[in-house]
C-alpha cells in the first residue's frame, strides 16, 4: 500500500513542478522528535523506548500542489526515513514512511505567505532487530541463520494538519518551514509476515505524532 502511495506522490511532485503560476513542488526534510504527545509515544514502536529517544528520526521526501493562485490548492507529499538504535547490546532499526493527498489554503503577504493544509493518507512504521552478524554464506541462507533484520510493521490510516511559513526568493523558488500533526489508526496492528505480533498493547493501534519540516519549492 505504502509503495503505491509514495509512487503517486512522487509523480505528482514531478508534474506539478512545472506549474509555475499555478503550483509547484520540491524536496522536503522532516524531523520526528522522540518524546510523547498526550501520553502516546511520538514514534510508537514496541521494544525500543522512544519516550527517551531524544535524537528522533530524520525523513526525506517531496511535496507538490497546484490550483487557483492565492486561493486554494490540492496536492500531496511523501516521506521516508530510518534510524538505527542500540539497546541492551542489541541493534534495532526503526523506520517511518508515509504518503498523503492534501488540500491547502494560502494567505500571502507579498513575498511571504502562510500555507495551511489538511491531508489524508497512510503511515507505515517498522522495527527490526539485527541478527546473525557476519553470517553471509550459502549455508547460512539454507539453514536460516543468514545476517539480516527480523522485522515487524504496522500500517495506519491517517490524517494530517500542517502550517508552513513560505518565503519567495525568486518568482519560481521559495523556501518553507513548518510543523505537522498526524493522527491515525491501524486496523491490523503490528504484524509479522501478515500475522499479528503477540504481546503488543492495543494502544499501539493509535497514532498521534508531530513533525517539524523544511523544504525548497520550485515552479511558483
Amino acid at each position: 500500500m505504502m509503495k503505491g502511495i509514495l509512487a503517486t506522490i512522487l509523480l505528482l511532485v514531478a508534474l506539478l513542478s512545472f506549474g509555475f503560476d499555478f503550483g509547484g513542488g520540491g524536496p522536503m526534510l522532516m524531523y520526528f522528535p522522540g518524546g510523547t504527545l498526550f501520553g502516546l509515544k511520538n514514534i510508537n514502536v514496541p521494544v525500543v523506548d522512544f519516550p527517551d529517544f531524544s535524537d528522533g528520526i530524520i525523513a526525506f521526501g517531496g511535496y507538490g500542489y497546484g490550483g487557483i493562485p492565492g486561493i486554494s490548492y490540492s496536492g500531496g507529499f511523501g516521506f521516508g526515513g530510518e534510524k538505527v538504535v542500540n539497546k541492551d547490546g542489541n541493534k534495532f532499526k526503526v523506520g517511518i514512511s508515509g504518503g498523503f493527498g492534501a488540500g491547502y489554503k494560502n494567505l500571502a503577504f507579498g513575498n511571504v505567505s502562510l500555507l495551511a493544509g489538511l491531508g489524508f493518507g497512510g503511515v507505515n512504521v517498522t522495527v527490526g532487530r539485527f541478527v546473525n552478524e557476519n553470517n553471509t554464506s550459502m549455508s547460512d541462507l539454507e539453514n536460516g541463520t543468514l545476517e539480516g533484520y527480523l522485522i515487524a510493521s504496522i500500517d495506519y490510516y491517517a490524517v494530517s494538519a500542517d502550517l508552513s511559513l513560505n518565503v519567495s526568493l525568486t518568482s519560481f523558488m521559495q523556501i518553507s518551514i513548518g510543523a505537522m500533526l498526524i493522527g491515525g489508526y491501524s486496523i491490523d496492528g503490528w504484524t509479522v509476515n501478515g500475522k499479528a505480533l503477540q504481546g503488543v498493547s492495543d494502544s499501539s493501534k493509535f497514532l498521534l505524532m508531530y513533525s517539524l519540516y523544511g523544504g525548497v519549492g520550485f515552479g511558483f
